[in-house]
């Protein structure tokens, strides 16, 4: 019930095994009170099995405090070896495994039709974004309103600590919390002052500007400007809070959330 109630609410993993890990601590103590009452009654067996389960259950229990309340990393920590004896990493899902490959294999997370139509992607170059003061404040209000809609959950994909810690292990590649991008729902490219304007918003109505383009590719806007037609083919946001490995144990860092993106390009006829 907590679990589903809590579903409600974006909160970010960490925070909701904090919760978890405290919610468990009186049902581990009622547990070793009656496995103790059962043995004082003379109900040795299932005395003796209730208190080898609470005992159990206590060691995990004192295993998520280490980390979820603290950076150390626990002395009496068996899951290496538990890893070493099934040969794969505890917490790895191949499924998952697999689309964070075909993610990989492709940053943007381009795989459907954007909204702006499809483009060839042998004429779609990245685009370099310039952001001012106020266009930061108008991608920050923008991530707020996406998170109300839950177009953004920043919750790691529903990663566990440990799971990031393993992932870290393996890649040192920071884990966003949004993962590595997600699309805007509307967004725009105008000129504006002989510059390339990036608008974005919920939809249209709600378009404010995010940045400006300063360059296609490897060249500068102005080295391209009367050489070929420029389209926004996708906006991506990306950043914000993420995870990095530490000293000894994977912490969490905040970065400002940008906006990333691709432009599709036609050459004049000139």
């Amino acid at each position: 019930m907590v679990n589903h109630y809590l579903g409600y609410v974006n909160l970010n993993v960490k925070l909701k095994n904090r919760i978890y890990t405290i919610l468990g601590v009186p049902g581990v103590a009622y547990l070793l009170y009656v496995g103790i009452r059962y043995l004082q009654n003379g109900f040795h067996l299932r005395g003796g099995l209730i208190l080898l389960a609470s005992i159990v259950l206590a060691y995990f229990l004192v295993m998520n405090i280490f980390y979820y309340f603290t950076s150390k990393q626990p002395p009496f920590d068996i899951s290496p070896k538990i890893e070493k004896l099934l040969g794969v990493p505890l917490g790895t899902d191949p499924a998952a495994e697999a689309k964070a490959a075909e993610t990989q294999q492709n940053p943007m997370g381009i795989r459907n039709v954007p909204a702006n139509g499809y483009f060839d992607e042998k004429k779609v170059l990245p685009g370099k974004v310039s952001v001012s003061a106020v266009q930061q404040e108008n991608i920050n209000r923008l991530v707020t309103k996406m998170m109300s809609l839950n177009l953004v959950k920043p919750n790691y994909g529903g990663l566990s600590s440990r799971q990031i810690a393993t992932q870290l292990k393996t890649d040192t590649k920071p884990v966003w919390a949004i993962g590595l991008g997600v699309s805007v729902p509307y967004f725009e490219l105008q000129r504006q002052s002989g510059q390339l304007i990036v608008l974005a918003g919920i939809n249209q109505a709600d378009k404010a500007p995010v940045g400006r383009i300063t360059t296609v590719g490897l060249q500068p806007i102005s080295q391209v400007a009367d050489q070929v037609k420029l389209y926004l083919a996708n906006a991506i946001l990306v950043g914000g809070p993420h995870m990095a490995m530490g000293r000894n144990a994977p912490i969490e860092q905040d970065a400002p959330y940008a906006i990333r993106v691709q432009l599709a390009y036609e050459r004049t006829t000139s």
